[in-house]
């Protein structure tokens, strides 16, 4: 017998997968920015080089994602929790007073990320309650090799550091 698995049990079961804080972000035909907090991204292909993001159907973000074409995936660093929860609700005036300039794409890269990453929608699959968009990476921008930087991560429903 198959046992039927609940939302709230998957999302439990999901955040014991320890996960990189990524906000991506876009911008709609005006170059109005639009962005939310993820941590569904993950590399798909080295050649050609790829990501996948999965973005909620329900999300404001969505739309100009697709509509544009373009998106960029600014991984953030520990201690941007605060801009994090900023981007993870829906709403206006997310960019107010953010750092962040234009990337390849015209997507926003957000300033004091680890890393950004532009890319071109490649493909858009359905999965289930979200888009499965892949990207092709057309730009990476990192932090200096030599920083002392460590990326946000998230575990078991709040934000987590990395052991010294």
């Amino acid at each position: 017998m198959t046992q039927k698995i609940s939302p709230e049990g998957f999302r439990k079961a999901s955040g014991r997968w320890a996960t990189g804080v990524s906000i991506v972000t876009t911008v709609d035909t005006d170059g109005e920015p639009f962005g939310l907090t993820m941590n569904s991204v993950t590399s798909l292909s080295l050649d050609p080089p790829l990501y996948i993001v999965n973005v909620d159907n329900g999300s404001d973000t969505l739309a100009p994602l697709l509509n544009s074409g373009s998106f960029c995936i600014n991984v953030l660093a520990e201690g941007q929790q605060e801009l994090s929860n900023r981007f993870a609700k829906k709403g206006d005036n997310k960019f107010d007073g953010v750092d962040y300039s234009a990337g390849a794409t015209d997507a926003p890269q957000l300033g004091g990320a680890l890393m950004s990453i532009d890319c071109r929608v490649n493909a858009v699959h359905d999965g289930g309650d979200h888009k499965i968009v892949v990207g092709e990476v057309v730009q990476i921008v990192t932090v200096d090799s030599d920083s002392t930087a460590k990326p946000l991560l998230f575990y078991g429903g709040g934000y987590a550091s990395l052991a010294d």
